[in-house]
């Protein structure tokens, strides 16, 4: 029996990997290698090598609307390919053995990752009927983790022989990331990028699902309960209950906190985007 996948998508530091979480403690499948932030290698890597191709990143996604129907052609080819190729073993695992290609796993499965929101157009040539789900959160809090917390490791650089050799040499690739969001004013202008696709996907894809953030901390047994069901799981109450017990409810629009922070939501609080999502009153 067919099943589609479940993709997650969002912009960066909303909430996917504590919901995407939440969801694989419930039985949905979502990789057996997986990297620090809960994204399936497999399908992590194969999103880095579109964006490549299109010199785009993760933080500058702009270029991802430039594709053309000869490189569409090349990565739709290829994604058949890697679904059937050895290399589905880092997704699957000990699944492999039994299943031949991804796109035939025969229980609950799916992938979470940011870039999903600019590459899922890709994956649903092969993935037709794929459950979507949006799960966004306020851009002040969304932008202003990412800065404090992924973008202070980016600028702890240190010296070693393998850099030293790719300065020699001039070789630039992953000698130091780059980077784009380095303020509020930079990272609202990505958040409203990944936002402008994601909520594009409503009228695009049959299987949709949004949650925003700050709603599934006020009732997160209730949006958790919901989103079991759209992804085909069937938990008890009693597992949901557990597993939203921990929910901090006071992370909803922590930038309040932060005199700063609720200078520069004046400056954004009146565009169009946040009066769509219900963040100009607050």
């Amino acid at each position: 029996m067919y099943r589609p996948p479940v993709i997650i998508v969002g912009m960066h530091r909303s909430g996917t990997t504590m919901i995407t979480k939440m969801l694989e403690n419930l039985g949905l499948f979502v990789g057996a290698e997986k990297e620090v932030n809960n994204e399936a290698l497999f399908f992590w890597e194969i999103n880095n090598w579109i964006f490549e191709l299109h010199t785009a990143n993760a933080e500058k996604p702009y270029n991802m609307r430039y594709t053309n129907p000869a490189c569409r052609k090349v990565i739709v080819e290829s994604l058949a390919y890697f679904l059937s190729s050895s290399r589905r073993k880092k997704y699957l695992g000990k699944h492999s053995a039994t299943v031949a290609r991804i796109q035939d796993t025969p229980f609950p499965y799916g992938w979470k990752d940011p870039k999903n929101t600019f590459t899922v157009d890709f994956w649903k040539e092969l993935f037709p009927e794929a459950k979507i789900v949006h799960i966004y959160r306020n851009p002040i809090d969304s932008i202003s983790s990412y800065i404090e917390r992924d973008l202070a490791l980016k600028n702890k650089f240190v010296w070693n022989w393998k850099k030293k050799l790719k300065r020699e040499f001039l070789i630039s690739k992953n000698f130091h990331p780059n980077f784009r969001i380095y303020n509020l004013e930079e990272g609202f202008q990505a958040w409203q990028a990944y936002m402008d696709k994601a909520l594009s996907l409503k009228n695009s894809c049959s299987n949709y699902i949004e949650v925003r953030y700050e709603d599934f901390l006020k009732n997160p047994t209730l949006h958790l309960s919901e989103l079991s069901n759209f992804c085909g799981l069937q938990p008890s109450q009693e597992s949901i209950e557990q597993e939203t017990k921990n929910v901090k409810t006071d992370r909803a629009f922590a930038f309040l906190n932060r005199p700063e922070y609720v200078a520069f939501y004046q400056q954004i609080k009146d565009h169009a985007l946040m009066q769509q999502l219900g963040y100009h009153q607050l």
